[in-house]
């Protein structure tokens, strides 16, 4: 009873803390809080990171997530425990309506993981973006391994990575398609088709405490025909990549929003009081350039009077409302150091939640009646 006394404190903190939000942000966006509250889910899939969509042509709505709380929340204390048990799922949603979306994910051994191709827990993948592409939906999975190291940076790349072919609309019998070595860039922050016919997917690799992004193209995922902006052409080598654009940290997401190519980035954050913004700059091509950099929102979340480590922005261009404005989510990731996670085995699942908010097309340049 002590131990479900203090988790249900915690909880109510929390409640508290999310009313305490400031009411104004700096930049022109807004928290959409209909479209955060549908995360707060108490079956299936009930917390984790990531919130990548991939719009289907039956309506439906895949959205992807890394580590994640699977029909692990208590609903008396309304916590979940500390350790996931699942590296990746995902969820099927009609719309907008993610607080009923149908929650995919694996059946063990070990982590209960959606993408999986080994029993050996000390590897997994993580999901990026995905495309609809014929008979399949291919998503982007990044692959990782466990490391020496304690706590959660106890990870790192393997260097690489796969298409998951998952037969549409079945979504069974997943197959796993390697991809070529792109030379410590991971191509997987963004896909977009553009009018020439070619599926462009954005890339991005560390420098400093920001990123350099980089684009390649390909007729189609099942070809695997892969070709590198190199500044001036296509070229067949991931080693004559060239950058076209800048992000504030590692958390970057390109996609296509009324003809114009939509980067969306935040500033550093690996801890609590850190970077607070989101910010966009636009492209009419997608090998750039690509406008300056504006903010478009500051994250507003608070809990005991701090603000969380936050990342992953990422667009979702097939929500745009009545209003003309662009559906944006990003994910929190506790407020550690400042206010310790988990409590007595437990965490508090809005802390590991995505949020979202809208910002005006017009903000960020782009015409209400382009297509």
């Amino acid at each position: 009873m002590v131990r479900v006394l203090g988790v249900m404190s915690l909880a109510i903190g929390a409640e508290q803390g999310e009313k305490g939000q400031a009411e104004s942000n700096a930049g022109p966006g807004h928290k959409d809080k209909p479209f955060t509250e549908a995360f707060r889910r108490t079956s299936g899939w009930t917390a984790g990171d990531g919130a990548f969509s991939v719009p289907l042509s039956d309506g439906r709505v895949m959205w992807l997530f890394g580590d994640s709380h699977v029909d692990d929340l208590d609903k008396a204390s309304g916590t979940v425990p500390c350790l996931f048990q699942v590296r990746n799922a995902a969820l099927l949603s009609r719309g907008e309506d993610i607080l009923h979306a149908q929650t995919l994910s694996g059946h063990g051994p070990g982590f209960r993981s959606l993408f999986k191709d080994s029993d050996d827990d000390n590897f997994w993948f993580w999901p990026l973006c995905g495309i609809e592409d014929g008979a399949s939906i291919y998503v982007y999975l990044t692959g990782l391994r466990k490391t020496a190291a304690e706590g959660k940076w106890a990870f790192a790349a393997t260097g690489k990575d796969y298409w998951a072919k998952m037969p549409y609309p079945a979504m069974t019998g997943t197959t796993y398609v390697p991809l070529p070595d792109f030379q410590g860039i991971t191509f997987g922050w963004g896909l977009a088709r553009d009018e020439d016919g070619y599926l462009y997917a954005f890339g991005m690799k560390q420098n400093g405490i920001g990123s350099d992004v980089f684009v390649a193209r390909l007729k189609s995922p099942e070809q695997n025909d892969w070709s590198f902006w190199d500044g001036q052409a296509w070229s067949g080598s991931a080693s004559k990549a060239a950058v076209i654009a800048k992000g504030a940290s590692t958390s970057i997401h390109v996609c296509k929003v009324k003809g114009r190519f939509v980067l969306t980035t935040s500033a550093f954050s690996v801890a609590c009081d850190q970077g607070k913004e989101i910010l966009m700059s636009t492209s009419h091509r997608p090998t750039g350039p690509f406008t300056a950099l504006r903010k478009v929102f500051t994250v507003d979340d608070i809990f005991q009077g701090h603000h969380p480590f936050f990342y992953c922005p990422v667009a979702h261009p097939e929500f745009i409302n009545g209003q003309n404005e662009l559906l944006v989510t990003y994910s929190i990731n506790g407020y550690e150091p400042c206010v310790g996670a988990c409590v007595e085995g437990r965490l508090i699942p809005d802390h590991y939640r995505p949020k979202a908010f809208r910002v005006p097309i017009k903000a960020i340049g782009l015409a209400e009646g382009a297509r």
